[in-house]
C-alpha cells in the first residue's frame, strides 16, 4: 500500500506539474499572440494626405478609398491621413506642401499647376481630347505617365506623381440662361480653370477660377453667371441644382477627368518595396473605382435634375465645332511657344486619334446608338 501510495502520489505531481507547464505555455502563446496583434495594429508608416477638394464630394472620397485600400493591402502598416481642403492647406497649395514635406501626399488635378507648366493640362483634362479609355490607355501604356513625371521633375519638385482616380466627361455648364450658340458665351462670367479658362477668353468670356467651396455662394449671389466643376454627380453633392436652373453638355471642356496621386519623393524612398507596390496598386484600385462609381451615380443623378425642374441644354453641332477650331489652334500657338508641350500635344492628339480610328471600326453603331435605335430595327 505504501509503495502504491507514493505512485500515486508521484503521478499527481507529475499531472500537476504538467497542468502548470500547459497552464503557462497557453498564457504565453496569448501574450505572444496578443503582441503580434499589437504590433499589427500598431503602423510602420503614417502619412498625411492633404486632397484640393471639399470633404463632402466624390474627388476627396477618391483619395479616402486609395487610403482604406493602402491600409487593406498592407495589413495595418501603413495608415493615411486623408484631410480635405483647407484644413492643412488650401486647395491650390497642396503640391507646394507634398514638395516641401509639410504632408507626405496630396490627391488634385494636375491642370492646377498650368501656370507653372502648360503641359501639366495633359495628365488632368484637354478640351476635345481624350476619352476616359483612351487617356488611360495613353498613360499607362502610351507614354503619358513617363511625361507626367518630367513635367514635375522639370520644375525640380521633389514628387512622384501616379493617376488616381478618373471620371466620365463633365457637365459643361451650370447657368442662369441656356447656352446653346456662342453668342450666348458672350460676356459670360464664368467658373473655368485649366486650359478651358484660357480658351474662353479668347471667345469673349470673363473667366474666374474658384475652388469648389465657393462656387455655391457664388451662383446663389449671381457674382458668376456659369459654373463648371466636375460631372453630374459631384455636381449634385455640391448642389448646383439648388442655385442654377441650367445644367448643358457635352462636356467638351473635359471629356475625361483624371486626377493624380502625387508622393513627396523623400517619403517615397523611404518605403519598403512592398509598400511601394501597394500605394501604386491601390491607385490603380482607385482609378477603377472613381469612374464605375461616379458613371452611375452621375446617370442616377441627370434623371433626378430633370425630375426636379432643371432644364437639360445641349451645345448646337456648329457651335461646338467652331469652339474645337479654336480650341486646337491655342494647342497649337502653345506648342509653337514650347517644345515640351509640342512633343506632349504630339503624343497625346496622336494616339487618341488612333484611338477614334480603332473605336469606330469595332464598336458597333447600335451600341454607341441605344439610346436612340431607330422604330423599324426597335424591338425591345
Amino acid at each position: 500500500m505504501k509503495k502504491g501510495s507514493e505512485t500515486q502520489k508521484a503521478a499527481k505531481g507529475i499531472f500537476a506539474n504538467r497542468r502548470t507547464f500547459l497552464k503557462a505555455s497557453i498564457a504565453l502563446g496569448a501574450a505572444t499572440l496578443s503582441s503580434q496583434a499589437v504590433a499589427q495594429r500598431r503602423p510602420e508608416v503614417r502619412w498625411t494626405m492633404a486632397t484640393s477638394w471639399p470633404a463632402t464630394i466624390h474627388l476627396h472620397h477618391m483619395a479616402q478609398f486609395w487610403a482604406r485600400k493602402v491600409e487593406e493591402m498592407s495589413g495595418g502598416r501603413m495608415v493615411v491621413d486623408v484631410q480635405p481642403s483647407g484644413a492643412i492647406v488650401g486647395a491650390f497649395e497642396v503640391l507646394d506642401a507634398t514638395h516641401s514635406g509639410v504632408i507626405q501626399a496630396m490627391h488634385s488635378w494636375s491642370a492646377y499647376w498650368i501656370g507653372r507648366n502648360p503641359a501639366a493640362a495633359f495628365f488632368a483634362s484637354v478640351p476635345f481630347l481624350f476619352s476616359p479609355l483612351s487617356h488611360l490607355a495613353w498613360v499607362y501604356e502610351g507614354g503619358g505617365l513617363q511625361f507626367w513625371q518630367k513635367t514635375y521633375d522639370d520644375l525640380k519638385l521633389n514628387v512622384k506623381v501616379f493617376p488616381c482616380g478618373i471620371t466620365h466627361a463633365e457637365t459643361l455648364a451650370w447657368s442662369h440662361k441656356p447656352l446653346r450658340r456662342l453668342e450666348d458665351w458672350r460676356g459670360l462670367k464664368y467658373r473655368a480653370p485649366g486650359i478651358w479658362g484660357e480658351i474662353l477668353r479668347g471667345l469673349g468670356v470673363a473667366v474666374v477660377t474658384l475652388p469648389a467651396a465657393e462656387l455655391y455662394p457664388a451662383m446663389e449671389r449671381r457674382v458668376i453667371d456659369a459654373t463648371e466643376f466636375n460631372t453630374p454627380y459631384t455636381d449634385y453633392l455640391l448642389r448646383f441644382h439648388e442655385v442654377a436652373r441650367y445644367f448643358t453638355g457635352p462636356g467638351m471642356h473635359q471629356p475625361t477627368v483624371l486626377f493624380e496621386l502625387v508622393i513627396n519623393k523623400t517619403a517615397w524612398d523611404r518605403l519598403p518595396s512592398d509598400l511601394k507596390v501597394i500605394v501604386e496598386e491601390a491607385a490603380r484600385a482607385t482609378t477603377l473605382w472613381g469612374l464605375v462609381h461616379d458613371l452611375h451615380k452621375s446617370m442616377e443623378y441627370i434623371d433626378f435634375f430633370k425630375k426636379r425642374g432643371n432644364q437639360q441644354v445641349y451645345v448646337e453641332r456648329q457651335t461646338q465645332w467652331e469652339i474645337y477650331k479654336v480650341a486646337m489652334e491655342y494647342l497649337k500657338k502653345q506648342a509653337e511657344a514650347n517644345p515640351f508641350f509640342k512633343q506632349v500635344l504630339d503624343s497625346a492628339l496622336s494616339y487618341h486619334r488612333r484611338y477614334a480610328a480603332y473605336d469606330e471600326l469595332m464598336t458597333p453603331i447600335p451600341v454607341r446608338e441605344a439610346h436612340r435605335v431607330p422604330q423599324p430595327y426597335r424591338v425591345i
